[in-house]
């Protein structure tokens, strides 16, 4: 084919293009992303989300969600399993707490109890000096008697109620053992009676575990 004189030459078309310095570095911000959202997710499989106190939380009170915050910890911890997880905190929000808690402290499982053990029983907690309390032997499941110390008289205030939860005794300034919680389920005629003793300054709590049974076989011989 012959081209006339005075004609140009036909452009050829370019197939492809130099990258820019922009277009580098939109590369670069892409690829970034991406690596850094496989680390989360790398992350976030290897961690587990525990509950932790949002604030200070006393014994005998009912856990919340809104008391709690969430911490990652390590998945291989090895404490993880005793921990309060937060797929778990739906499952005992309302249960009661068996000691006192600070803010900022991870919540153990053990931490909460189930309330009320019985239909129409009330859960109450209450701080006793571990002398005065079998000398801190009792556990969850124990029957109990509480004596009040009034005027120099002593009375039974309540008798045999059931024994729902106790905290860990609490350390006192100088290392002793001061005092724990118990938390009992009790009636309403009970929890009032057991207010005013404890408002009285001295009860002494008395295991009665087994008690009945064993005065039903001496009734039987």
């Amino acid at each position: 084919m012959t081209r006339e004189a005075g004609t140009s030459r036909p452009a050829r078309r370019t197939f492809g293009r130099r990258l820019s310095g922009s277009h580098l570095f939109i590369a670069a911000v892409v690829v970034l992303a991406f690596v850094l959202n496989y680390l989360a997710l790398q992350d976030r499989e290897s961690t587990t989300l525990v509950a932790v106190a949002d604030r200070s939380l006393s014994a005998g009170s009912s856990l919340s969600v809104s008391d709690l915050r969430f911490a990652p910890l390590d998945s291989d911890f090895e404490a993880v399993g005793s921990l309060l997880v937060e797929s778990a905190v739906g499952e005992v929000e309302g249960w009661i707490l068996t000691g006192n808690v600070t803010e900022g402290q991870l919540i153990q499982r053990s931490m909460v109890i189930e309330p009320g053990a019985r239909e129409g029983l009330r859960s109450m907690s209450f701080p006793v000096p571990i002398e005065h309390a079998a000398g801190g032997l009792l556990s969850a499941g124990d029957r109990i008697d509480v004596i009040s110390v009034a005027s120099g008289t002593a009375m039974y205030v309540v008798e045999g109620v059931e024994v729902l939860g106790v905290s860990d005794p609490q350390r006192g300034s100088l290392g002793g053992v001061s005092q724990y919680h118990l938390i009992v389920a009790v009636d309403e005629a009970e929890a009032l009676a057991l207010a005013e003793a404890i408002d009285s300054g001295s009860i002494e709590v008395i295991r009665a575990t087994g008690v009945q049974e064993r005065g039903g076989a001496d009734g039987d011989t």
